[in-house]
């Protein structure tokens, strides 16, 4: 059976709760990553922060969805305040406090239908409580495509 630790991407890429969001916006963007963990400083994994918390964070209520491929904003200047404002905001502030992790040992299967269940994307993998790399999508898929199979 196979476990997390056999496909952990031992991407260490992570922020800490006093992290301003303007340079978790510019990691993500740089990394090309869709959230990250957030650690204490003992490397242990204390809640997660993606695009999504830092997007939700600047315009909560100023933007209208009217068609899932344009998106409104109702007051641009209201919106560049905001952004200011929340640039120089705190990790903290924003991040997921119950994030999911698991143990590197953790099988392979529990890790999909969590991932699954949860529509997560990445989750953080740990040894001992500390960050020591993420399980994504794209490595589950690559080795279901070149295994068939993770069991």
């Amino acid at each position: 059976m196979k476990k997390v630790k056999d496909f952990i991407t031992r991407d260490l890429t992570s922020v800490t709760e006093d992290t301003p969001l303007k340079e978790v916006a510019e990691l993500l963007s740089i990394r090309e990553l869709i959230g990250i963990p957030v650690v204490n400083k003992k490397n242990e994994v204390t809640g997660w922060i993606s695009e999504t918390d830092i997007i939700t964070s600047i315009f909560p209520e100023k933007v209208k969805i009217e068609n899932p491929d344009v998106i409104h904003l109702i007051n641009i200047s209201q919106v560049v305040k905001k952004l200011t404002r929340v640039g120089q905001a705190m990790v903290r502030d924003y991040m997921i406090k119950d994030v999911y992790f698991v143990d590197e040992d953790t099988p392979a299967s529990y890790v999909v239908e969590l991932m699954l269940h949860k529509d997560f994307k990445r989750v953080p993998v740990v040894r001992n409580k500390r960050l020591v790399g993420i399980v994504d999508r794209s490595s589950l898929s690559r080795i279901l495509l070149e295994e068939g199979s993770i069991d």
